[in-house]
């Protein structure tokens, strides 16, 4: 088979190709994948009279992916074989990532030739987490046809970056965000800036279309204190929550931490209003101010991004 197109597929520390991986072997090639928008759940409201409704909400639940497989085998013995592999490849949850020729040509070959192998690239710097939904289901009393599988987002219904923030700022990696995105190919770009020293205010970029704002997307922010205190305050811009500290001595050096449910100093939980708002850091597509009520000693910013 003259494989042109392929998906990635990551679970448990794994990867594998569909193509060929320790589950189905060379067994399957991929015909149509189609990773469809997210499904919306939507609140109208109507007013007595007046003509049309009115959005009270809108939320963003899953998206679907539908794939289209051919397998061949060499015997009618196999085929219910390959259905139980196929079911233990998709189990679980796992990563989805496109890969695809860029030249599609193929050279002249005599029979004696090998079959040509087209080099395979990742289509972008994106995956979506997925869990099938379809049952695995085709004929088997034929050695060769097609399989339609559909998946369905987990958690999140967004694609979500191979690489972290501080991935980018350290490598000039294609890979990590592909030739598509926002992110820019120099390295000393103040958009692959996500960390800082001796700072109250900068911009940090980011660099997806998503806000990142709730508990199941990966952001950590760690702040290194630059002076004593006992009352510390964070914003990451005018769309953002202000986070505050108090109540507890803070040293210089101290580090306070950030991870999306928790905060903490030196690695010790300090949640509750006792010790401060509670709230944590948010990132809005593109340029973030972000303000500290003295000078620190360095802030970081890690975290993936996220795409429609």
């Amino acid at each position: 088979m003259f494989i042109a197109h392929d998906i990635e597929i990551s679970k448990n520390g794994e990867k594998y190709r569909l193509s060929d991986n320790p589950y189905t072997g060379t067994k399957l090639e991929v015909l149509e994948y189609d990773a469809q928008g997210a499904e919306k759940e939507l609140d109208f409201n109507e007013i007595e009279r007046i003509n049309g409704r009115f959005l009270n909400s809108s939320v963003e639940k899953f998206k679907k992916v539908n794939m289209v497989v051919r397998y061949d085998v060499s015997k009618i013995a196999y085929v219910a074989h390959l259905k139980n592999s196929i079911q233990n490849l998709f189990s679980g949850q796992f990563y989805l990532r496109e890969l695809a020729t860029n030249d599609t040509e193929i050279p002249f070959q005599t029979m004696f030739d090998p079959t040509h192998k087209f080099e395979l690239n990742y289509v972008d710097g994106k995956q979506l987490l997925v869990t099938l939904v379809s049952s695995v289901s085709f004929d088997t009393t034929k050695t060769a046809g097609v399989i339609s599988l559909e998946f369905e987002t987990v958690e999140l219904p967004y694609y979500e970056s191979i690489g972290y923030s501080t991935d980018l700022e350290k490598q000039n990696n294609l890979g990590l965000w592909g030739i598509n995105s926002e992110m820019s190919f120099l390295s000393n770009s103040d958009k692959r800036k996500f960390t800082f020293y001796n700072t109250d205010n900068d911009f940090v970029y980011y660099a997806g279309d998503v806000p990142i704002d709730q508990y199941n997307q990966k952001l950590i922010v760690e702040i290194t204190i630059g002076e004593n205190t006992k009352h510390f305050t964070f914003d990451t811009g005018y769309k953002s929550e202000m986070m505050t500290v108090k109540n507890i001595d803070l040293k210089e050096g101290d580090v306070i931490k950030y991870d999306g449910l928790q905060t903490y100093k030196n690695g010790i939980p300090i949640n509750g209003l006792k010790y401060g708002t509670g709230n944590q850091p948010s990132l809005s597509p593109g340029y973030n101010q972000f303000h500290f009520n003295q000078v620190v000693k360095k802030v970081s910013f890690k975290f993936k991004m996220y795409y429609r």
